[in-house]
């Protein structure tokens, strides 16, 4: 019943804003969130109460929105274990996840896929 209700929110919601991507928000937000806990979960074996810190917020995020902005959190996190060039590009593949849903502004610049020449 509460995910029907909540389809229901977001169509409406993108009927009001005429974004289509508010519908797709629903399903998208839980596979950032398991996206996000995954590679929590790979920061350690033993968590800490930073970690587990982390792991609660994500876990609570109630929107996109909070989600968005666990990243620096999760990022500080997956630095203090594996570096910050591991942690980011790990990171990228997460945020590449939110294009569509934040606002374009809020987004960096999509990296190019191929080699200059």
């Amino acid at each position: 019943m509460r995910n029907t209700i909540s389809r229901f929110t977001s169509s409406f919601a993108a009927l009001l804003t005429d974004q289509t991507t508010v519908i797709d928000a629903d399903g998208r937000t839980e596979n950032i969130r398991t996206a996000m806990l995954q590679a929590l979960a790979e920061v350690d074996d033993s968590p800490t109460q930073d970690t587990s810190k982390i792991w609660s917020d994500v876990m609570r995020a109630s929107d996109i929105q909070t989600l968005w902005y666990l990243r620096s959190e999760l990022l500080r996190s997956l630095s203090e274990r594996h570096g910050e060039k591991a942690a980011r590009q790990q990171l990228d593949t997460i945020t590449e996840m939110f294009r569509g849903i934040v606002h374009k502004n809020q987004m960096p610049v999509a990296k190019p896929t191929g080699s200059r020449s």
